[in-house]
């Protein structure tokens, strides 16, 4: 069996307003990155997904790189092992 890691991670992504359509839609296109909610104001919720902690460091970074983001600050971020089968197992 293969140890596979999960890490979720949740961010708050202060964005200009007048660009968060824009912004949602370049961090929706982000694999592993879903933008939940955007206030008026330019407070957006993030959730990541990703195999491991550099995935996730390199998609905040891409985050942070958007034309309109202010500032993005790390809320939550949990990671567990997974088990996995390789697929040839049982097979012949």
């Amino acid at each position: 069996m293969k140890n596979e890691e999960l890490h979720v991670s949740s961010l708050i992504v202060h964005v200009n307003p007048q660009k968060a359509a824009t912004i949602t839609t370049s961090i929706n296109s982000l694999q592993g990155a879903e933008l939940i909610t955007i206030s008026p104001e330019g407070k957006a919720i993030v959730v990541l997904e990703a195999p491991n902690q550099r995935v996730i460091m390199e998609v905040i970074d891409d985050i942070n790189a958007l034309d309109g983001v202010i500032n993005t600050g790390l809320v939550y971020h949990e990671f567990e092992k997974l088990e996995s089968k390789k697929k040839s197992e049982g097979v012949r």
